[in-house]
């Protein structure tokens, strides 16, 4: 321990927090411009369009062109004219994805139906929080249709009450252009999915069992955790139950399911606020059951009081952004948690190997894995680096859900070890530390349910308690450590000679006792005197060639053949037989030693 202590820690001063917290910010802040640099500024080029029936269905953001608008909101016809001017950039993505708070963008794409055949196709931009969308249909030069829609809009005004933007249209033979115009304050991804209606369908309920699977596996762990927690007390269990429970709240937010069932008229931003908040609400509740699975304020100090500054400072922040209504405030500050949750959670993995913790590389596995995941969802929804797809979108999910899996691993190989050494401790507990025989505690532990059967079914029972003879010369002519070893092989000869439901026990300095279950004095008393000659026989090395030899005396209480009857059970208890046993061993000791001696007392009964 003290080596642990010594090792340098790092310094997470107040100063280095600011820092980072204003590296994350200026990052995510700068994430439209970022993407903009990577995007194909093509000024003069022209976007494939959509060839039905041939094309069948999937994103379409490589058919897409756009351009963002500046100070002053666009009309259609002026969005159109901007489009025809060729001032527009292609998307290299197969979703558009602009960063968080960025100014409202404009997307065209064409559809060229050569089909005669009327079918109806769905257009659906699978994020559900995007505040404001509308789309414009129109073919020769004419608006045949205007769908209003967006997460600001109550469900009974959006074109579907469906968790994410969509409407279906049957798009007639010839060429429809398509314009859409987003604002949202939070994160600018516009994944947009072209598809006819049945393979809509089946792309949901696609959906609802992948995400039903995952729920599940998270749900029931989450579950199970807590029940341990409710009865065994280890926040551990309980924190991680939160944070399995948090994440899938927050998956069925930011995916719109909890919206579209359970909240689908709470009102303008809502989802925004709920998103962001349940964010962080599972970082928080992660990172504090890393802290206390890992223990990390004993061997990494520092990492740990910065843990727990981040889930402090960073949630106050939020509120004071929600008092004051400042969304994009506040979405910055949730990105920033997930991205030091993160951070967070190697490093203290990457502590604990190093401190030796017990399944510290199975943690190190588990939140490398969640981290990727999450980094790679986190950065296509902030449209920085990574691209906005159905596989990274889900990529927490699948990352979330392997971790979790491994997270339960530790804690179950944690409860088991813990029940270990509560078994290892109650064994020490019971156990002679010299000789590894029960101790008195142990001997009752063991005897009273087995004593408890016999009077309950009037069988035979038996006790023999002997005394090593005049020990003290052994000690004294010997030496303490001769007397050690005489006692431990005077335990081995009665556990070699005894049967195999005897109960053996050291019963105080050099007494023994052996409880002989099913057996009568007369039994006992062949048993003692096989033991008592067997003790005569060994030969005890004391050291330097010099070998020694000890005899016992023994006395006997128990039952004779047919008079265990409930008469004698009236009067006799499992302590009484000892006592009557201890006298008959106080006889032998005064009738010259080396000898077994019955007590009398069952008998006349």
């Amino acid at each position: 321990m003290n080596h642990i202590q010594q090792q340098p820690q790092p310094r997470f001063t107040a100063k280095a927090m600011i820092a980072f917290i204003a590296v994350i910010l200026l990052v995510l802040s700068t994430s439209g411009l970022l993407n903009q640099l990577r995007a194909n500024p093509l000024l003069f080029s022209y976007a494939s369009p959509i060839s039905l029936p041939k094309f069948e269905q999937g994103m379409i953001g490589k058919q897409v062109t756009y351009f963002q608008e500046q100070d002053v909101k666009l009309s259609l016809d002026e969005a159109i004219e901007r489009f025809q001017g060729q001032q527009v950039r292609i998307s290299s993505n197969d979703s558009v994805s602009l960063g968080i708070g960025v100014k409202p963008v404009w997307l065209k794409f064409s559809i060229i139906n050569n089909d005669l055949s009327d079918l109806s196709y769905r257009l659906a931009i699978e994020t559900p929080w995007l505040d404001h969308i509308d789309t414009y249909l129109v073919q020769n030069g004419r608006l045949v249709r205007h769908v209003i829609g967006g997460d600001a809009l109550p469900f009974e005004q959006r074109p579907m009450s469906y968790r994410f933007y969509a409407f279906e249209h049957n798009y007639p033979v010839g060429i429809t252009d398509v314009y859409i115009r987003v604002e949202s304050i939070g994160p600018m991804a516009i994944p947009i999915r072209l598809s006819t209606s049945e393979q809509a369908i089946a792309l949901d309920l696609a959906a609802g069992y992948q995400y039903g699977v995952l729920y599940g596996i998270m749900l029931a762990l989450a579950l199970y955790n807590l029940v341990l927690y409710v009865f065994i007390r280890q926040k551990e269990y309980g924190l991680y139950a939160l944070y399995l429970i948090g994440f899938v709240l927050n998956s069925l937010s930011y995916t719109g399911q909890i919206h579209a069932v359970f909240t689908p008229h709470f009102g303008p931003y809502f989802q925004d606020w709920v998103d962001i908040f349940l964010m962080i609400t599972y970082s928080i509740a992660g990172l504090h059951f890393a802290r206390l699975l890992l223990n990390t304020k004993a061997y990494a100090p520092n990492l740990d009081k910065l843990t727990i500054r981040v889930t402090q400072i960073i949630p106050i922040g939020m509120v004071v952004g929600f008092l004051f209504d400042q969304l994009v405030f506040s979405i910055l500050l949730a990105f920033m948690l997930n991205c030091g949750f993160v951070t967070l959670f190697i490093a203290m993995g990457v502590y604990a190997h190093k401190a030796g913790k017990a399944f510290a590389v199975t943690f190190l596995v588990s939140s490398v894995t969640a981290a990727v995941c999450i980094t790679i969802s986190t950065l296509a929804v902030a449209g920085l680096l990574v691209p906005y797809n159905d596989y990274t979108f889900k990529a927490i999910e699948v990352g979330m859900a392997f971790e979790a899996i491994l997270l339960a691993v530790i804690l179950a190989q944690q409860f088991r070890m813990a029940k270990l050494d509560k078994l290892l401790a109650e064994s020490y507990a019971r156990c002679d530390t010299l000789t590894r025989l029960n101790n008195r505690f142990g001997f009752n532990a063991v005897v009273s349910p087995i004593w408890q059967n016999i009077v309950r079914e009037k069988r035979e029972a038996a006790v023999m308690i002997f005394d090593i003879d005049d020990f003290k010369s052994i000690n004294d002519t010997y030496g303490h450590s001769a007397g050690d070893k005489a006692l431990m092989q005077v335990a081995y000869c009665v556990e070699s000679t005894k049967r195999s439901g005897d109960v053996s026990a050291r019963w105080g300095g050099e007494e023994f006792i052996v409880f002989l279950p099913e057996t009568t004095k007369a039994q006992a008393l062949v048993q003692a005197e096989r033991l008592r000659k067997a003790l005569m026989n060994m030969v005890i090395d004391a050291g330097d060639g010099i070998t020694f030899q000890l005899s016992a005396s023994f006395g006997i209480a128990g039952s004779e053949d047919g008079q265990f009857e409930e008469k004698l059970l009236a009067k006799v208890d499992i302590e009484h037989l000892i006592n009557q046993a201890d006298n008959a061993l106080y006889k032998a000791k005064n009738s010259g030693k080396n000898q077994v001696q019955l007590s009398s007392e069952l008998a006349q009964v």
